[in-house]
């Protein structure tokens, strides 16, 4: 049988049928030709159009001596333009641990028990559970992606077997141990900081990228809209986490008290400072001369005023969680704590806070016995 002629089919491609009668198809991806072979026109047409999708998509060329490494490195740079910054590094983290275990590993032949493995060494490494979850979380993300290119066979991450992950009950305040924590940080504008995060609920980067417009001071409500982040070194507002994190909340007195008592104290360093520098116009929370907060040096000033005063230790995300406890406590809905805290759902909040519905409902079962004589 002769060959038949070449045909041009999507861009550079090209479909031939070979003496045997077996098809191929032929296109250049990263500067190099290849050829893949089917028993049929269709399906050689549909291997060639999953070739070319590949390279316009950016990923590597995958055969069978493509490494682990080599994917998910050419994986990060087809993400980047689509997840945050802070999401970036996270993956970046993560590719760099699966790399540092399985990178040389063959990305065609890489199996469950590969995965498996490489999570008991991370374990044994001194990682925590989390931090394996979340290793096998993003080699699963990056293997689906591939897969929805047709470069990759089965999601082996997916159906390795992992260790459950503990859950974690988030740390909570009671009333007397919140204003232990206030009395601690002073008449600072970190203490300022910590009476808004208690009184508001706010993320920390949702904290230090509030600007003076995002104030209804006739309202009495914060907007929340943006927050602060850090990519290569440069500040910047960056979308909040998610499109229920866009929201308004009632300020109580204290936290319009810290609000007022910090624009005196920002107007008077403006004024004291030899060189007043803003990168990001009108935001509430600076440094003595204009400048974005970090978010690590605020962290360790928290801790250390805790550690002055004999308190124990706690992470600034934990005012946000004794934020909600102490809504919860005071009898406010679920649904309403949930939208004050910027939840992408109430189902995330109703199990991050279920220890605290479960003593509510034994306080109030406790409330009843009381009323019906049975103490």
């Amino acid at each position: 049988m002769s060959t038949k002629p070449s045909r041009r089919v999507m861009g550079h491609g090209s479909v031939s049928q070979r003496p045997g009668g077996l098809w191929q198809a032929q296109v250049t991806v990263d500067g190099e030709r290849r050829t893949v072979y089917a028993r049929t026109e269709r399906e050689v047409v549909a291997k060639l159009q999953a070739l070319q999708s590949q390279a316009s998509a950016g990923l590597p060329g995958v055969d069978r001596r493509t490494t682990v490494a080599t994917y998910l490195a050419g994986w990060l740079q087809l993400v980047t333009t689509r997840v945050r910054p802070r999401t970036m590094g996270h993956y970046t983290y993560m590719v760099r641990l699966i790399s540092r275990e399985v990178g040389r590993a063959k990305l065609a032949t890489l199996s469950p028990a590969d995965v498996e493995a490489m999570l008991a060494r991370l374990r044994e490494s001194g990682l925590s559970p989390q931090t394996c979850a979340h290793a096998r979380a993003v080699l699963r993300i990056a293997l689906r992606d591939g897969q929805r290119r047709d470069l990759v066979a089965r999601n082996v991450a997916q159906v390795a077997m992992a260790d459950p992950v503990p859950e974690r009950e988030p740390r909570l305040l009671s009333p007397e141990a919140a204003w232990s924590v206030l009395a601690a940080m002073g008449d600072t504008q970190l203490g300022r900081m910590v009476t808004i995060a208690l009184n508001a609920g706010v993320r920390q980067g949702e904290l230090l990228g509030l600007r003076w417009q995002d104030v209804d001071w006739q309202g009495r409500e914060l907007h929340i809209s943006r927050q602060l982040q850090r990519t290569a070194g440069v500040y910047e507002l960056g979308e909040v986490k998610s499109r229920r994190s866009k929201r308004a909340i009632p300020l109580t007195p204290a936290a319009l008290e810290a609000l007022q008592q910090e624009r005196v104290a920002q107007d008077a360093a403006r004024q004291a400072a030899r060189r007043w520098r803003e990168p990001i116009p009108g935001l509430i929370f600076t440094s003595s001369t204009g400048q974005p907060r970090n978010g690590s040096a605020v962290t360790h000033a928290f801790a250390a005023s805790l550690a002055a005063a004999g308190l124990e230790p706690m992470h600034f995300h934990h005012l946000r969680h004794g934020f909600a406890g102490l809504m919860l406590g005071a009898g406010v809905e679920l649904a309403t704590v949930s939208g004050l805290l910027g939840h992408s759902s109430i189902a995330l909040t109703a199990r991050t806070y279920a220890g605290v519905e479960r003593s509510l409902k034994h306080d109030a079962t406790d409330r009843l016995a009381l009323r019906l004589g049975h103490p």
